[in-house]
């Protein structure tokens, strides 16, 4: 029987049942084509349903040795629980045959040998010879396309209908490609969402490169200048031995006092953003009373001073007692004053002003210097950040930073008003707390 199917060549088509005759070919060619090089498995019936022959791939499909197939019904490849059901599909077929392509959508289980059962795709076709009918049956397993289908189900929850339904048709297929392009591009514009964010970390640690390297070079020539002059003055003090050379020593001594000062006040700073940094500082407010504090801040910013500079002090409306963090607030205003100083000429003034504005305290400070150019303006209050007119005047760039986080941390606020060559204002806001 083998032999003589095997001299036919069946045209591939799935318009209609194959009812026409086929024309014989070289035997050899043929089987060797349909029956050992398919990748499909080809299982061929009788109209009783007993399977005449099968292919090497089919055997290997299904767990079986060559021909041990031969003579079994074909519902020997079907689990128990459909067998009855497809006796009476396969008489229907028998009555009415059609062509059945692949892909139409039917999910098909099928029977190995050793129990197994796994999902295939079946397409039928129908012919007659010596006026017999004839089911050519070709088998694909499709359980890796089950299992790529049961994982893009997982994946795919913006899919209208759920991806576990039936395959109908070939525009479901087409359908199903159209979404798994869909998530490729969301997975894209993930890793490209991703991508941003490190590079927005690298850009982040390449700033806190550069900030770590500039706070050592800021901290090293803050540090070896005032050094330097305190190694000189202490030099020059054993140089003045009489005792009419006092007047030298005590000058002398007042240069050691004032960068003692003013290298306490940078370690104060640099302790201070460190605090700040690891989030260990909070506000603590206690009463007192603003007009007196603010004046023994001046004081003590005075004592330190090496420019013939005035500071004039204003207080506006009553002497009432405000409840604010001393500390903080010290480091604000001896801050504000400081730069004015520094960045003032000599014998120029220096006005501060104070007043309690209802449940407000307004700090003013305003100097007649170098001004901060409209450049440097939006970055005033960065770490380390200085105009690119006072590199020449020492300075850490921390100062203003620090003023800016005590602020937040109270409540405050701060503003200013700057033209280069002609001086600036800054405004403080802080909120007045209750009195006691």
């Amino acid at each position: 029987m083998f032999l003589k199917l095997a001299s036919y060549v069946i045209p591939a088509t799935s318009q209609g049942a194959h009812k026409t005759m086929i024309q014989p070919h070289d035997e050899h060619v043929v089987s060797a084509l349909l029956f050992k090089h398919s990748s499909l498995g080809l299982i061929i019936c009788d109209d009783k349903g007993e399977i005449i022959e099968v292919n090497p791939h089919a055997c290997s499909l299904f767990g079986y040795e060559p021909r041990e197939l031969v003579g079994q019904k074909i519902e020997a490849l079907i689990p128990h629980q459909f067998r009855k059901k497809h006796v009476e599909h396969r008489a229907r077929y028998y009555e009415h045959p059609v062509a059945r392509p692949m892909g139409i959508g039917m999910d098909l289980l099928a029977l190995k040998k050793n129990g197994t059962e796994f999902p295939v795709e079946i397409s039928l076709a129908s012919y007659e010879i010596d006026e017999r009918r004839w089911t050519v049956g070709f088998v694909s397993d499709i359980t890796e396309r089950k299992k790529i289908k049961d994982e893009l189900k997982q994946l795919n929850i913006t899919l209208e209908h759920k991806v576990g339904e039936r395959t109908r048709e070939l525009s479901q297929a087409l359908m199903e490609l159209h979404h798994i392009n869909t998530n490729l591009h969301t997975e894209m514009a993930e890793r490209k969402r991703i991508a941003e964010e490190l590079n927005v970390a690298l850009e982040k640690e390449r700033e806190l490169g550069e900030l770590k390297s500039r706070f050592v070079s800021l901290a090293s020539h803050e540090f070896r200048t005032p050094l330097g002059g305190i190694a000189s003055s202490a030099s020059l003090i054993t140089k003045y031995q009489k005792e009419k050379e006092q007047e030298q020593r005590d000058k002398h001594v007042r240069t050691i006092q004032r960068l003692v000062q003013h290298l306490t006040s940078i370690l104060n700073d640099f302790l201070s953003m460190d605090k700040l940094e690891q989030g260990n500082v909070e506000a603590k407010p206690s009463s007192l009373q603003l007009a007196s504090f603010v004046e023994s801040c001046i004081n003590d910013t005075e004592r330190g001073m090496s420019k013939k500079n005035r500071i004039v002090y204003v207080h506006e409306g009553d002497m009432v007692t405000v409840m604010v963090d001393q500390e903080m607030l010290r480091n604000i205003v001896t801050n504000l004053i400081s730069n004015a100083l520094k960045y003032s000429s000599d014998e120029t003034i220096v006005s501060v002003k104070t007043r309690v504005d209802g449940e407000k305290i307004e700090l003013i400070v305003e100097d007649q210097g170098i001004g901060i150019p409209e450049v440097d303006q939006k970055r005033l209050f960065e770490r380390f950040h200085r105009g690119k007119n006072v590199l020449s005047v020492p300075g850490t760039g921390i100062g203003l930073n620090i003023v800016k986080n005590y602020l937040d941390l109270m409540g405050g606020s701060i503003r200013f008003e700057s033209e280069e060559g002609k001086g600036t204002t800054f405004v403080v806001i802080l909120p007045k707390g209750e009195r006691t």
